[in-house]
């Protein structure tokens, strides 16, 4: 079975120094970018990177989203512009953010992730798999009960 991955390398925004609270926007941003993350079926077997970049207004909405640079798969492409639209709505950037670093530039890479044997995978039953949750509840209730309650 081959899987595929997208993710995103960086945000690429000027070099400064920055603030905890724009550090934190930006991962806020990158969280919502990899939860939009899809890779396109008619492109399974292909990978390739594709640079977006992207303009938010100062309540964090997308203003504009295009094509920077592309993968060289059409379908990789128009994914990359639908993970941005997908992505919305963003959070407001914090004041210290200066207008100009309000224009983005995502290279988003879709990689096909090593083939997996199954041979390799210790095959485990379902009565295996239910004994072992028995144990483990059974641990978690021994520890519970254990706790001592108005000390």
């Amino acid at each position: 079975m081959v899987g595929f991955i997208c993710f995103f390398i960086a945000v690429a925004i000027p070099c400064r120094a920055e603030t905890g609270a724009a550090s934190a926007w930006e991962k806020q941003l990158v969280v919502r970018l990899n939860a939009s993350k899809r890779f396109p079926h008619e492109a399974m077997g292909q990978s390739g990177t594709a640079k977006v970049v992207f303009v938010l207004d100062r309540s964090g909405k997308l203003i504009s989203n295009e094509l920077l640079e592309s993968s060289g798969v059409k379908a990789l492409d128009l994914e990359a512009v639908a993970i941005v639209n997908r992505a919305q709505p963003f959070p407001a950037p914090p004041p210290e953010i200066d207008d100009n670093r309000l224009k983005l530039i995502v290279p988003l890479v879709f990689a096909k992730l090593p083939q997996m044997s199954t041979e390799k995978l210790p095959q485990i039953s379902t009565e295996q798999l239910s004994t072992e949750m028995s144990k483990e509840d059974a641990k978690v209730n021994a520890k519970l009960r254990s706790i001592c309650r108005g000390c």
